[in-house]
């Protein structure tokens, strides 16, 4: 500034570089403060893409609840003259139906007022009543990556995700009509992934878009319930964890490139029970027998199909297969 002869070169900088540098700050309120340094600087804060965060404290009773949500309502409002909200995630909330009018305001924050391109939901709940998706919720041309858990989707009329790329959906039962009305609803969706999910029969996903799917800890109570997977143009597949009722059919996944099989079986000490267990695992494995790269966990291999190179075989292995009597 001495050798500008007391000008302020900084602010002198043009508004697009200005609104970068402040993008570049991690804490929204850092870059309100700047508000305070100049005339110059008063509402450029208005224009920068911010990422609002809140996570709820942990382990505190109610009224530490109704405080913290007092202040995120407090924020909202005051966030809600801002040009550009780039993401919103709300993290660790203990839920309880007393607060679904509080989580129904969120979603509306982030779909209607701010139309973020990045929304993350997690909710905890210790009983089995999820959070109820509101329907207004289900209508969203912004939305680029979306992710919910704990949460009851129940789509009653069709889906309207038109943006969006990457879904990740866990901790809740899922229908199949539900399912259908959400992946039909996302044209341009690329990713999905569904964590500790149950309920469905069967995922079809037609999309050509659609590349990558992970699913981990599939499971459900009832043991005639199995998911039956159906992805055409689906080439990079991931199953991980206890995921012992999911059949794949190869002509069902004939794009198929690469295969993680992470996952494992709840074995009984019945044998009857470790045969069951072993056709699930042999039927896995010929669903994607036909990929180039197959990774198993660490009680199988790691291969490459194309050239045949086995890059590790653990005890396991000849444990698991041995219950067939065959070599």
């Amino acid at each position: 500034m001495a050798a500008a002869r007391g000008r302020d070169r900084l602010s002198d900088l043009p508004e697009s570089i200005l609104l970068h540098i402040l993008s570049m700050l991690w804490d929204a309120k850092q870059v309100v403060r700047t508000s305070l340094i100049s005339t110059r600087w008063r509402f450029l804060w208005m224009s920068v893409p911010l990422n609002l965060s809140f996570r709820f404290p942990y382990g505190g009773n109610q009224n530490d609840t109704v405080a913290y949500l007092a202040s995120v309502h407090r924020e909202l409002y005051y966030w809600k003259s801002c040009k550009k909200i780039k993401s919103f995630s709300i993290g660790s909330f203990r839920y309880d139906e007393i607060y679904s009018k509080d989580v129904d305001l969120w979603i509306h924050f982030a779909t209607k007022v701010a139309n973020v391109e990045f929304f993350s939901l997690s909710l905890n709940t210790a009983s089995q009543q999820n959070y109820k998706f509101p329907q207004f919720g289900y209508k969203n041309s912004s939305l680029k990556q979306l992710i919910l858990n704990h949460c009851q989707l129940n789509p009653c009329a069709s889906v309207n995700w038109s943006s969006l790329a990457f879904l990740s959906i866990g901790f809740m039962e899922l229908t199949d009509g539900a399912m259908e009305k959400v992946l039909s609803g996302c044209p341009n969706l690329e990713h999905l992934e569904l964590k500790k999910v149950w309920g469905m029969q069967r995922l079809e996903i037609r999309s050509m878009k659609m590349k990558i799917l992970r699913i981990e800890e599939y499971y459900d109570k009832n043991h005639d319930v199995w998911l039956e997977i159906i992805a055409p143009h689906v080439i990079h597949l991931e199953i991980l964890g206890l995921c012992s009722q999911i059949r794949i059919m190869r002509r069902n996944v004939s794009s198929l490139h690469y295969a993680m099989l992470h996952c494992y079986f709840d074995f009984k000490v019945e044998e009857s029970n470790l045969e069951t267990e072993f056709c699930c695992l042999k039927e896995l494995l010929h669903g994607v027998a036909h990929v180039e790269w197959l990774e198993l966990s660490s009680w199988c291999i790691k291969i490459d199909l194309t050239s045949s190179r086995v890059y590790g075989v653990s005890k396991c292995l000849w444990v698991i297969f041995g219950f067939s009597n065959q070599p």
